[in-house]
């Protein structure tokens, strides 16, 4: 973490010009919409790869402060590997022509066992308790 707080004060651009608070924050308006652990897993795996990409794009010329947060941003990405590949599959999903006769026989094909799956995933029960505490109130009356 002392790596971190010194590399933030030692980073070619200067972060604390006027300029950077036009348009908001870039990640930790995004995090605050992911509230489960497992998709903060995804969006920040997402994140960190972001700052990898920034971080090799500074060049060879980087401070020492920099190449550290850089390793640790490397070691902290392999372990979110399996959240980036996630968001693999939601960047592949976007790029999917929907407007394609193939794609929609195929989406169609898999049309009952994703419901299926949606209406039997855990995650999903807020749904089945609101219908059966209606349910209970029908019952009551």
């Amino acid at each position: 973490c002392q790596h971190l707080q010194r590399a933030h004060s030692n980073i070619h651009t200067n972060s604390t010009l006027s300029d950077v608070a036009d348009g908001g924050s870039i990640f930790t308006e995004r995090l605050k919409r992911w509230t489960e652990t497992a998709e903060k897993k995804i969006i920040l795996s997402q994140i960190v790869s972001m700052y990898l990409k920034m971080f090799q794009n500074l060049g060879p010329a980087k401070s020492e402060n920099v190449t550290n947060i850089e390793r640790i941003l490397y070691s902290l990405s392999t372990k979110l590997n399996e959240s980036f590949i996630k968001v693999k599959d939601l960047q592949e999903l976007e790029k999917l022509q929907m407007n394609d006769l193939k794609i929609q026989r195929k989406a169609i094909n898999e049309l009952f066992p994703t419901l299926q799956k949606l209406i039997v995933d855990p995650s999903a029960t807020h749904v089945k308790r609101k219908r059966s505490q209606s349910q209970k109130r029908k019952c009551r009356c």
